[in-house]
């Protein structure tokens, strides 16, 4: 209760609220925590640890036993499998099981990785035209692929199908906290498996950096460069903060070429990036981690003010990774921005996906620069960003899954307009044309994306973007590199939409009309919501297809 009541009134409201939500949803009979993504419940072991954390922060009657019961339930889904990709992760109980005993990844290279990936893409993109070919099979098409999909996870073990590599490092965080403050708190023998489930979840991870089958993301590195330094201290393994270093001064060097991180004007990863590195700060055990952390904290803190508009209290795009384009479903950004600004200047956080991070947030340090501040506060004049970042494509070629990218964006009190060139990445989180404006009845965007004609958006090797942005315009020229069609499609949104409202190659929409210019090619229009339409475009392999968009006040 003192660490408890030694937090500002800002962090211990925020843990109040995930507990609240936490607590409606955990099942003491299985010591997990229920959650619904896209209207299917799952069994959570992050969301459950969270739990964990904050009854013990909070020292709520009963807190050691119920820790106990999630931590337990949690260490019971730890993978110990010296030999497979995913030893030391964990699993959700409802995910599927990864296939073991198959598929040796020690004797596979980051270049044969991606020469499968593409290989197997192919694989599918003729798959798909042989069924569309065939009359008996045509309308059976969707069904078979989706079934050749499920053997091929049922053969091989594919990230964030069948496993999550990066819930070594969400869980590692949550018991490293617990071993910092909570020891008094927990059984010796639940403290003795929780060292034993570190180890094997830092040498899982650290075999995955050696490997480089899957690339870290900036969130990953930063966490996993704190539990190296950590752990060394823990589990006494002193070779470790000396790589802990290492990894933190090679991550630095990149972070300076461009004074950006590879997911860039991200706010969820960016978020979860800046909530980390007050362990660092915090925790570190050497002067050099600390005095690194700090300096990627406040670029990262300066490179977000940059597209942040705080008469819209959003971020302008492109994004290089993001869900949705409104911040308050899935991200920790406003959460930390209470935190670090304070409820008399920053009163607005509502509560995401994301806030059920808070217990373990508030253990660290979410420290906003002095010259940053005005920028999240008040009103900016008009102003054109051009900033260039290497991206991280997870799935791109080794060696050639860093390209140079420019992110351009036109940003006023009422309307922001953001445009990516460069990018080659195939992630389904890029946006690499965002807009957003003030209608009469809230927020409008629109933003463009690709999928399949299915609606599937996995990673595909690649449809090319390259945008532009100006003050009343902006350009794109979209190029499909996949062996199949592929659906561009402008995603409208906003409040008051009609469908009479949108004529061909003319969009007028509450408060601000919209005029698109493109080559041939009928667009498709689908009312997805009830305030949500999308204009969609087909591409035929290797097609390539040029939209402009202007915009005037209505």
């Amino acid at each position: 209760m003192q660490l408890y009541s030694a937090l500002s009134p800002e962090a211990r409201l925020l843990v109040d609220e995930a507990i609240a939500h936490l607590q409606g949803e955990y099942d003491p009979a299985t010591g997990l925590v229920t959650e619904t993504f896209e209207g299917t419940p799952y069994r959570s072991v992050r969301n459950s640890m969270y739990y964990a954390l904050g009854v013990l922060l909070r020292d709520d009657p009963g807190a050691e036993e119920t820790a106990e019961t999630i931590c337990r339930a949690v260490l019971s889904l730890q993978f110990n499998a010296p030999g497979e990709i995913f030893h030391g992760t964990f699993r959700h109980p409802d995910d599927p099981v990864p296939p073991d005993g198959l598929f040796s990844f020690h004797a596979v290279s980051p270049t044969m990785r991606y020469m499968g990936d593409v290989v197997w893409e192919n694989i599918l993109c003729s798959f798909s035209r042989e069924l569309a070919a065939d009359p008996s099979l045509k309308d059976q098409a969707e069904h078979i692929e989706k079934t050749l999909n499920r053997a091929l996870i049922r053969t091989i073990p594919v990230a964030w199908d069948t496993y999550e590599p990066n819930l070594r490092e969400f869980i590692g965080m949550t018991f490293a906290m617990l071993l910092e403050h909570f020891e008094d708190r927990l059984s010796p023998q639940l403290l003795a498996d929780i060292r034993q489930s570190c180890r094997m979840l830092m040498d899982g991870a650290m075999e995955r950096v050696q490997k480089d089958l899957t690339p870290l993301n900036t969130n990953i590195r930063i966490m996993y460069i704190f539990l190296l330094d950590y752990f060394s201290r823990k589990l006494e393994m002193p070779h470790w903060r000396e790589e802990s270093l290492l990894q933190a001064r090679r991550l630095l060097n990149e972070y300076r070429e461009h004074h950006a991180c590879a997911e860039f004007n991200s706010p969820t990863y960016c978020g979860v990036d800046l909530s980390t590195l007050g362990f660092w700060r915090r925790y570190g055990s050497t002067e050099e981690l600390r005095t690194l952390g700090s300096e990627l904290e406040e670029g990262i803190w300066q490179d977000m003010a940059d597209f942040y508009n705080p008469s819209m209290r959003a971020f302008s795009g492109p994004y290089s990774r993001s869900y949705e384009l409104d911040m308050s479903i899935h991200t920790c950004f406003y959460d930390i921005l209470y935190l670090g600004l304070g409820a008399e200047r920053f009163p607005y956080h509502p509560f995401s996906i994301e806030s059920v991070i808070n217990p373990l947030t508030v253990l660290g340090d979410i420290r906003i620069p002095d010259s940053v501040m005005p920028r999240f506060l008040e009103t900016q004049a008009p102003r054109m960003v051009t900033r260039q970042f290497r991206e991280l494509s997870e799935r791109g070629e080794p060696g050639n899954n860093h390209a140079l990218c420019t992110a351009q964006a036109w940003i006023t009190p009422d309307f922001m307009a953001g445009a990516l060139s460069g990018s080659e990445n195939p992630s389904h989180q890029l946006h690499p044309l965002v807009i957003f404006w003030r209608a009469p009845g809230g927020i409008g965007t629109i933003c463009v994306l690709r999928s399949l004609p299915d609606g599937t958006m996995n990673h595909l090797h690649t449809v090319l973007f390259d945008g532009h942005v100006r003050e009343q315009d902006a350009d794109l020229l979209v190029t499909n590199k996949v062996r199949r069609d592929v659906v561009v499609f402008f995603e409208i949104s906003c409040p008051g939409l009609a469908m009479d409202q949108l004529s061909d190659g003319c969009w007028q929409l509450p408060g601000r009309t919209f005029t698109l210019k493109t080559g041939d090619g009928e667009p498709s229009v689908t009312r997805t919501g009830e305030q949500t339409v999308r204009i969609c475009y087909t591409l035929k392999p290797g097609a390539s297809q040029s939209f402009e968009l202007s915009w005037s006040s209505t």
